[in-house]
């Protein structure tokens, strides 16, 4: 009995290990009859964006620069100081031309010499017309012509005399001279000098930027860009047009040429602020890898859409002249596996 029931036992172990093996088996099948699959295609997608802009420093600075000639002679008073704004017009400084001083006071003696000269005259003149008329009808003939004369002399001394004044006066109105401002702005006054006299510098009220560019950017900026101009902490901060380049460089030496380029600036600006100036590009760049046999791939709706641009090479990027817009989305690794349609995974 102990034996038949042994023999059940091993005959039921063997049927289940024969199933496993079975099971085993046909997983193993299906394994080795299943077609693996491809591995998908993985595709970067780029968007394309403006040029980073040019960015340099610079200088704020009056538009307008001048060294004023001061008078001559003794100073009288000055009515600036140093920092101090001013109008058109007003007056800076006066002094006393010592110079015409001088000559006041010999035109003063040719005056009187003249004054006296017409008293005399006149007191001829006075006496001749007493004998004319104290004399008899014959005396008279002879006399008149003495009158005449007399007349004549004081006329003339008259005429001297107002002459001399006339002249005097002109050389008093130049005793006194003022120096004015030329222009709206803010003086620079120093009292170093050996004569006394002040120097004075005006600034124009007006302030500008001055910058310089590169050789090499030199053709990326052009007289009515816009600029962002800032302080180098950021404020005030200001968005304005460039008004000039200049063709001559600033500097002729060795090493990299440099243009100066300039623009206007409000007052919120200090005269000598350092700043910083931000010129935007337009151009469009793609990177080299995103242009396959001529051809870019722009990927919409996500899909990969073959499409034409004009490009030119530059280095190991290629710049967009058209055909390729700010925004849109390209394939940067493009392959002779990508096709027109296929989706793309961004």
């Amino acid at each position: 009995m102990k034996r038949k029931t042994k023999i059940i036992v091993t005959v039921v172990g063997s049927i289940a290990a024969l199933g496993i093996l079975t099971a085993t088996g046909v997983q193993a099948y299906h394994k080795l009859v299943k077609p693996t699959s491809t591995a998908k295609n993985k595709y970067q997608v780029y968007k394309v964006t403006g040029a980073l802009p040019l960015t340099m420093s610079g200088k704020v600075v009056a538009e307008k620069t001048q060294s004023l000639n001061s008078p001559t002679g003794k100073l009288q008073q000055i009515n600036v100081k140093d920092g101090q704004s001013v109008k058109n017009g007003d007056i800076l400084l006066t002094v006393t031309a010592t110079d015409v001083q001088e000559s006041i006071s010999s035109q003063q003696d040719i005056v009187n010499k003249a004054n006296r000269a017409v008293s005399s005259a006149s007191a001829t003149l006075k006496n001749a017309q007493q004998s004319y008329n104290q004399a008899d009808a014959d005396t008279k003939i002879s006399l008149k012509d003495t009158v005449t004369q007399a007349q004549q002399a004081l006329t003339d001394a008259n005429g001297d005399l107002q002459d001399a004044q006339n002249k005097l006066a002109e050389l008093q109105g130049k005793l006194t001279v003022s120096l004015k401002a030329p222009f709206d702005g803010v003086v620079s006054v120093s009292n170093d000098t050996k004569d006394g006299i002040p120097a004075i510098t005006m600034n124009s009220s007006q302030k500008v930027l001055q910058a310089n560019v590169s050789e090499y950017d030199y053709s990326k900026v052009h007289a009515g860009d816009i600029v962002t101009v800032s302080g180098i902490d950021g404020s005030p901060k200001q968005s304005t047009k460039i008004t000039k380049i200049e063709q001559i460089p600033s500097n002729q030496g060795k090493g990299t040429t440099y243009y100066p380029f300039s623009a206007s600036v409000n007052n919120e600006f200090l005269y000598g602020q350092s700043v910083k100036v931000k010129v935007p590009q337009s151009e469009l760049k793609i990177p080299k890898s995103a242009v396959y046999k001529g051809s870019v791939y722009k990927v919409i709706d996500g899909k990969a859409s073959r499409a034409q641009a004009d490009l030119t090479q530059n280095g190991d990027t290629y710049i967009v002249n058209s055909g390729i817009s700010k925004g849109e989305e390209l394939v940067t690794n493009p392959d002779a596996k990508l096709t027109n349609g296929e989706v793309v995974d961004d």
